[in-house]
């Protein structure tokens, strides 16, 4: 999201939030004076509950979720690092089972860049006026080693128009040599705003190896621990 459709929709998602806390009170003090009837506000609290817990829950993504979630490559290890950030989960019951105050979850990942592929997928919305708007999504997959059964998956990037030259730029990243290429083109510093990105240590330090060996290295050193 852009910083002010960010912040209108942070606004309006509080003020829901704060009505539905109102609205509950009230409806307590009702049921506390009726001695008929009790059971349709009692369900009207119930319905006003699960409303809560699911503004509650958008507008702590509103000020929690990243712009973006940074992937890591390392050709000289020729592995992939990923950096996921969940936090809503609308249309399963744990939308009303988990805290909402758990405002974030982190997931990394680490896969082998020989068992990633790209995937382009399109989605086309009519509009009443005619024609559709259509936006497309570059998916990577991985596979189990030399096969093609796809084992989990990764938003690389989305369009609003058919595009994918940043996957051909992360091929080519890939095959280059170190004389090609070697520069930190985006600092992780980018991704601060609402929280700080924070890798765990372990895999801070694979993803920085400057070769195969030192990777190992490290891999065998917090198996020990």
């Amino acid at each position: 999201m852009k910083y002010s459709l960010r912040c209108i929709t942070a606004i309006f998602s509080l003020i829901f939030v704060i009505s539905i806390i109102l609205g509950i009170l009230f409806i307590i003090y009702i049921i506390t004076k009726l001695n008929d009837g009790r059971s349709i506000f009692i369900l009207c609290t119930f319905l006003i509950i699960l409303s809560f817990q699911l503004f509650l829950q958008m507008f702590l993504n509103i000020c929690f979720a990243p712009e973006d979630c940074p992937i890591r490559f390392n050709r000289k290890t020729g592995k992939v690092y990923i950096y996921d950030h969940f936090l809503l989960y609308f249309g399963a019951w744990s939308t009303f089972t988990r805290s909402p105050f758990r405002a974030k979850e982190i997931t990394v990942k680490e896969f082998n860049w020989a068992d990633i592929q790209g995937c382009m997928t399109s989605v086309s919305v009519p509009l009443a006026s005619g024609g559709m708007v259509r936006s497309y999504r570059l998916e990577c997959v991985v596979c189990e080693p030399n096969t093609t059964k796809v084992i989990d998956h990764f938003l690389l990037a989305a369009y609003s128009s058919l595009n994918y030259y940043e996957w051909m730029w992360i091929n080519s990243y890939m095959a280059f040599s170190d004389n090609n290429l070697d520069g930190e083109l985006m600092p992780e510093d980018a991704f601060t705003w609402p929280i700080k990105v924070n890798w765990p240590e372990e895999i801070d330090k694979k993803s920085k190896a400057s070769s195969l060996e030192e990777y190992q290295q490290i891999d065998a050193e917090y198996e020990k621990v």
